[in-house]
């Protein structure tokens, strides 16, 4: 298939497709569990205090290799509970049965990873109704697969991933400056002038800002230097595993068809990284069917098969495939990657 194959819809005649599920059996997907939620979340906030305490006992013993690879480890972890996993899901509100248990995380997530919960909770409803929609849709911009997987951008992602911390440091300081327009996703701007959202978002970023500046002045007096770093800084370290399962979202497909089938993959993850990643590998269960806790998505994969593309069957292949698309890209550069359906699937709504 090439870019241009099909005209997108415009902004206000998004109809899309959504594969025939019983009502009941849906009813039942989209149950949420304040358990499950408590589940996912304290294993979280497990993980995170466990690679802190490593980092910070290997920092006051004087074990300076060992302590650069826990906090190594510590931020390849830490950033799976950013908008590349926790904050993502908890942005939805379907995490817990409890709305405030929900905030609560949500918020706190956020605060850790330096993401604006008003902001990202407006932008990230946009992108749902206008999946990779160009023009509309500021959070996915498709273009060729060598812009996000160069060696530039890997060298960060596997070091630190200096244009995160600018973009999103950045941001967040113009927006506690007042500066309601300057935008992470470059939406032009998210929120109008008046909208009550855009001083909700100005706020949030000048608490955020102010908090972490205590935290760092407070350890800075105590000299625990390393907690500076494992608290406000270590999720833009070692993004490259949290890069690359969001790259296995929308990368090299198509664009403006309302139909997200061909707009999203559906990857096979193993148990840890599907833990990690809170299940969204199965991301075109979740784009259609939105409201359907992370936890309830490989059941739904299961109920839907008959009707999806063929699952990339890794991690590794679904990478695999994103080297082949930017390889064949290279010749033909308007090639995106057309998936294979099963014979029993419904044709894909082309407008």
């Amino acid at each position: 298939m090439r870019v241009g194959d099909a005209q997108g819809p415009s902004r206000a005649a998004v109809d899309w497709y959504r594969t025939p599920l019983d009502r009941e059996i849906l009813k039942e997907l989209t149950r949420r569990s304040d358990f499950r939620g408590l589940l996912q979340v304290c294993g979280f906030l497990a993980m995170f205090l466990a690679t802190t305490a490593g980092s910070f006992i290997l920092f006051r013993m004087h074990a300076w290799v060992a302590m650069a690879v826990a906090c190594y480890v510590h931020g390849m972890l830490f950033r799976f509970l950013s908008q590349a996993a926790a904050v993502h899901e908890l942005s939805h509100g379907t995490a817990f049965k409890t709305r405030s248990l929900n905030e609560f995380f949500y918020k706190l997530f956020c605060f850790l990873t330096w993401n604006n919960p008003v902001h990202f909770r407006a932008s990230h409803m946009l992108h749902h109704q206008f999946t990779v929609i160009r023009g509309v849709d500021k959070e996915i911009v498709q273009g060729p697969v060598a812009e996000k997987l160069n060696w530039m951008n890997l060298f960060f992602w596997f070091t630190v991933d200096v244009p995160a911390f600018l973009r999103f440091f950045g941001t967040n300081f113009l927006h506690a400056a007042g500066d309601g327009d300057a935008d992470v996703f470059h939406w032009d701007p998210l929120f109008a002038e008046g909208d009550p959202r855009r001083a909700q978002m100005i706020r949030w970023a000048r608490l955020m800002l102010v908090g972490h500046a205590a935290c760092a002045v407070l350890f800075a007096l105590l000299h625990q230097w390393v907690l500076i770093y494992l608290l406000s800084f270590g999720t833009f370290v070692g993004t490259f595993l949290s890069r690359s399962c969001v790259a296995l979202q929308h990368t090299g497909l198509s664009e403006n068809i309302p139909d997200w089938r061909v707009l999203c993959y559906t990857v096979r993850f193993g148990p840890i990284l599907r833990f990690l990643y809170w299940s969204m590998n199965y991301h075109i269960e979740h784009h259609m069917f939105a409201a359907v806790p992370f936890y309830s998505l490989a059941k739904l994969h299961r109920l839907v098969q008959f009707d999806y593309p063929a699952p990339q069957k890794s991690f590794l292949q679904g990478m695999r495939n994103l080297f082949a698309v930017m390889k064949k890209q290279k010749t033909d550069p308007g090639y995106v990657y057309s998936p294979v359906f099963p014979e029993t699937a419904n044709p894909v709504k082309w407008r």
